[in-house]
């Protein structure tokens, strides 16, 4: 078996697939909302580095940003459910295929350290150097990003995930020590001592996995569905994505907020949709985070028509991350057997969004009120409050582009 062919196989017929979600999402108006978010997060971001405060953690803030990114990563494998039973018996002869998908994975993670690094760029060449000292700092994060996705790989070896979080843990703590370091203008033999140290970890302990622990298919295999799920995900916003798997948690604590969302009318619809978005596909978790982002943008954003629009910019992205649930029942037969008019979807699912929206929409006033005069407050409210409105009984009811044939 020739494992690099049957990798090259496998990621050509998953960008085949990718491709034609890509083109809906580019097509959307997302893209131009996230383009507008770009621009002006770049203006202020200009202005702050220009007024940024002489007593400003710019090291310590380099350090959590980059500690994080270092550590966190997963090699793409393109490895399926079936093969367990197929691929396991030819695993020696597949040697080639997860060097590629090694390499694979880390000309991403790479490129999303450059992506991040370039960001920072500014506020690192304002307090801690510009030039040669730049690049030499993103090359020695390069380096030890290469180093924490080959201990990541044989981390998968590892069996119970309380040994997979120790370890990780562990990286943590050596990235986190490594970048404040190197963005603390420690000398230059400090950094290469501790990166011939990370070298020699890697080489005695990590590596002496593969000698102890066999490759653990089920954990490749979770980690790629994983991975493909969260693009899915993404995708299943702009189009129907039938290969979307739903994902459950039961959150008991928070089984009081279904009536609260459903209403009083407890009809079917109200109560699945409700009951679907606070347990199923993390719905909940992109509201809060949506909320999250957007508060901490209204509050740290100086008063004006700006605020404004990145309430109304959020209200609409988070208009659009509820319209997935009317898909969420689509592929369920026991839905159909209701014997419930199919207007009954529509007008539950207008009820639900409505509510969230509205709350949504009075958190941004909120926050506005405490940073910058009223009328921007009254504002925001009846410009988010409009989108609510409209959104929740017309916007998310549109027909979604269909990519439905998964190759």
């Amino acid at each position: 078996m020739n494992g690099a062919s049957l990798w090259s196989e496998r990621r050509s017929s998953y960008w085949q697939e990718a491709r034609g979600y890509l083109k809906l999402i580019l097509n959307s108006g997302f893209v131009a909302s996230v383009y507008f978010l770009f621009i002006f997060l770049t203006v202020y971001y200009q202005q702050f580095i220009a007024d940024m405060p002489a007593n400003f953690p710019v090291a310590e803030l380099l350090t959590a940003l980059f500690a994080w990114r270092l550590t966190q990563g997963k090699v793409r494998t393109f490895v399926k459910q079936a093969d367990v039973v197929f691929l396991l018996p030819y695993e020696a002869h597949l040697g080639e295929y997860f060097q590629k998908s090694i390499r694979y994975s880390l000309i991403w993670q790479c490129g999303f350290i450059v992506l991040i690094m370039l960001s920072a760029g500014p506020m690192f060449t304002a307090r801690i150097g510009e030039g040669a000292t730049f690049w030499l700092a993103l090359v020695l994060l390069l380096i030890v990003k290469a180093w924490n996705l080959y201990c990541v790989w044989e981390e998968q070896r590892l069996t119970g995930s309380g040994d997979r979080i120790s370890h990780i843990l562990l990286r943590l703590l050596v990235n986190a020590v490594f970048a404040y370091l190197l963005f603390s203008n420690s000398p230059f033999w400090l950094l290469l001592l501790m990166l011939i140290g990370m070298g020699l970890l890697y080489v005695f302990y990590w590596r002496m996995f593969s000698k102890r622990h066999s490759l653990k298919w089920e954990r490749l295999i979770e980690v790629e569905n994983s991975m493909v799920m969260f693009f899915y995900r993404i995708a299943n916003v702009f189009a129907d994505v039938p290969a979307l798997r739903h994902k459950v948690r039961e959150r008991r604590y928070l089984q009081w907020l279904i009536p609260v969302l459903g209403g009083n009318k407890r009809t079917v619809y109200h109560h699945l949709f409700a009951r679907s978005f606070i347990r199923a596909n993390d719905y909940l978790g992109v509201y809060f985070r949506l909320m999250l982002v957007g508060g901490v943008l209204l509050y740290f954003l100086p008063a004006g028509w700006m605020q404004v629009a990145i309430a109304v910019l959020f209200t609409h992205m988070t208009m659009m991350q509820l319209s997935t649930l009317s898909y969420h029942y689509r592929t369920s037969m026991w839905v159909d057997l209701y014997p419930i008019e199919p207007l009954g979807q529509k007008q539950a699912l207008t009820f639900i969004a409505l509510r969230l929206l509205f709350v949504l929409a009075l958190v941004f006033s909120v926050i506005v009120v405490f940073t910058a005069p009223v009328l921007y407050a009254v504002v925001t409210l009846v410009f988010t409050g409009l989108l609510a409105f409209s959104g929740s009984t017309s916007l998310i009811h549109r027909k979604k582009g269909k990519y439905s044939r998964v190759r």
